[in-house]
């Protein structure tokens, strides 16, 4: 837009709604799609342009207009960053990282600004020439730190990257074709082993794991997983193999978790059952990675809000209406977890054999329910990361346990047809965790998870021989699939978000030889 006076170049209002965008996805590069900018951008521009437009009609003058709506813009998504940075701090004892504390200064701010540009008599357009550069600079500083991302990314597809390195085998099921097994797999994520749950939380989970074993389970009283990061566990559980070519391929150094995305998304599992029959069926989790699959057949439990692409979400977390966008979400993830543990159990009249893959989120934050499952919202946003609230935590490790006892009676109650049920974790927990600091304590903690197993037919016991969960689909294609898989050591390795394979052996320091 221009003005009647000098031609000025107005952009500042569509860079300040820009930047936060690529600003945000920047950040998280490594694990978004470059295309989930586009929402966003779709949703935030046309507001923009709208209320610049209307601003300048009022005003009668671009400059002005343009200059309100980018503090309006700045205000609007600086808030959560604010609000983060009080949260935890106190006063006597007052909690100033409130919102009714932090929106008095931030609006008054707002509205001296306003009324300023509203009133002012002075020309703004050499301050609007520096903001237009100032504002161009900070998307030129992201633009960089992206275009270097992809630069450096590797070209190519890694979804059979596994095929490469391993020999295929020829899986026929032992089994006639109507009387193959369903299979259960459910993931809970974030649920500590027994041991860490006594040891840092001082919580006793035996009478869970009794209900377990009275049912039937093989429930080991210490495991440990292979990584503390979900995805890398869930690429090693679902290919039957650690991902270590992946760091061969990327460097240690490389924070892109696109190629373990991939090769979650056209894992061996799946495929192998699917060349047998099986109809695959997922639940919904809020993480793409794990809820898109390619050999998916029916998807349960599915949200389709505006909440569910992630990225908005997370753009609209750190705005000022963050403290609502909270509450939706607190509630849609109550409704996710609460359907599948009612929809899991009633999955039936399917003619072929099924595979469900359930991935519950939870006992992981966000902690919103209470042990009895009542709703449950945290008290404010750095308790919705749990870094503290081991009550929290605990209450749902207790939920968990009361529905997934309900799940277990129902999928074994009167059933000629037992089926394979697996209940793993990929992690524990990590209350305390410094991870650029890692005790031995941490390591304890983080690692070690839960595993429980109902074989049909077949000696539990076998399971012994995962005591980490590499191994799992290797038993179950064995027993039950004529399959001739070679037991892989157990290894346990530490890695991070920032740097995912740069894979730290700490298998000595968890388990004894």
């Amino acid at each position: 837009m221009k003005t009647n006076s000098k031609s000025i170049i107005i952009i500042h209002p569509i860079l300040f709604a820009i930047f936060p965008i690529v600003f945000l996805f920047s950040n998280n590069i490594h694990e978004l799609k470059f295309q989930e900018i586009f929402l966003p951008l779709l949703l935030i521009l046309p507001i923009v342009i709208g209320l610049w437009i209307l601003l300048r009609y009022i005003l009668k003058n671009a400059l002005k207009a343009g200059f309100i709506v980018s503090i309006l813009l700045v205000v609007f998504f600086s808030y959560g960053h604010i609000y983060e940075l009080f949260d935890t701090i106190t006063i006597g004892d007052v909690d100033i990282g409130k919102s009714r504390y932090l929106l008095i200064p931030i609006l008054i701010s707002l509205v001296a600004g306003i009324y300023y540009f509203i009133r002012t008599n002075r020309k703004l357009n050499n301050a609007t020439t520096i903001t237009n550069f100032i504002t161009i600079a900070l998307i030129l500083t992201v633009s960089i730190n992206i275009g270097t991302f992809y630069t450096e990314s590797k070209d190519g597809s890694f979804e059979n990257s596994f095929l490469e390195i391993e020999s295929e085998q020829t899986v026929s099921s032992q089994l006639d074709s109507d009387n193959l097994p369903d299979i259960y797999y459910i993931l809970l994520d974030g649920y500590a082993g027994k041991n860490a749950l006594k040891e840092f939380l001082d919580f006793d989970n035996q009478e869970f794991y009794s209900f377990l074993n009275n049912k039937g389970f093989y429930v080991p009283e210490q495991t440990y997983g292979n990584y503390p990061i979900t995805p890398t566990s869930m690429a090693t559980v679902l290919n039957m193999q650690y991902p270590h070519h992946l760091a061969d391929l990327l460097g240690s150094e490389s924070a892109d978790l696109h190629p373990t995305f991939e090769i979650i998304y056209d894992n061996l599992v799946m495929k192998k059952l699917k060349s047998n029959g099986y109809t695959i069926i997922n639940f919904e989790t809020g993480a793409d990675y794990v809820d898109e699959f390619k050999n998916l057949d029916l998807y349960y439990c599915k949200n389709d809000s505006l909440l569910e692409h992630k990225f908005t979400n997370a753009l609209l977390h750190t705005s000022i209406i963050g403290y609502f966008v909270d509450r939706i979400e607190y509630q849609e993830h109550r409704n996710t977890i609460l359907c599948s543990f009612s929809e899991l159990p009633q999955i039936r009249n399917i003619d072929e054999p099924t595979f469900v893959y359930a991935h519950m989120v939870i006992p992981h934050i966000p902690y919103v329910f209470t042990a009895e499952g009542e709703p449950r919202d945290p008290i404010n946003r750095s308790d919705s990361q749990g870094d503290q609230d081991a009550e929290g935590y605990l209450n749902q490790v207790k939920f968990t346990n009361m529905e997934i006892q309900k799940v277990i009676n129902q999928l074994l109650y009167k059933t000629n047809e037992p089926p394979i049920i697996i209940i793993q974790s990929d992690h524990g927990s990590d209350f305390g965790l410094d991870w650029k600091n890692v005790t031995e304590d941490a390591l304890r903690q983080r690692m070690s998870n839960f595993q429980a197993f109902y074989l049909p037919n077949e000696n539990s016991d076998l399971m012994s021989k995962a005591s980490t969960p590499v191994n799992i689909f290797r038993i179950i294609f064995n027993l039950y699939f004529d399959g001739n898989y070679e037991m892989l050591p157990d290894k346990v390795y530490w890695n991070d978000y920032y740097k995912p394979y740069d894979f730290k052996d700490v298998t000595s320091i968890l388990i004894s030889d």
